[in-house]
């Protein structure tokens, strides 16, 4: 006599069953992701080398996705011991506008 099928079709889609089963009884999201809300801020960075120098290390501090909506430097000091300072102030919003003024630096890769 032969001995019987050690699993059936129907023991083997048990576990498939549950697996609906428990996807469907899962908590599901009543409204849609919120978008986070928009931030703004300023950083000042000084520099001994150039405004250049300054304004790219301003830059970098922002947060990834942030424009920069103004970007003002100055020189301080005597020529002989002359620094730059740099203040950037930076937006996540969507409509923020992007500085009339050229950046012509970017961050370092």
């Amino acid at each position: 006599m032969a001995s019987p099928p050690l699993s059936t079709p129907r023991t083997a889609a048990v576990p498939a069953v549950l697996i609906c089963a428990a996807s469907l009884l899962s908590p599901l999201p009543l409204r849609a992701e919120e978008a986070p809300a928009a931030q703004s801020g300023e950083v000042e960075v000084s520099s001994l080398i150039s405004p250049v120098d300054a304004c790219n290390r301003a830059q970098a501090q922002r947060p990834a996705g942030a424009v920069v909506t103004t970007m003002h430097y100055e020189r301080l000091g005597e020529p002989a011991e002359r620094s730059f300072r740099c203040r950037v102030r930076w937006s996540t919003a969507k409509d923020a506008a992007l500085t009339g003024r050229p950046i012509l630096f970017g961050p370092s890769l």
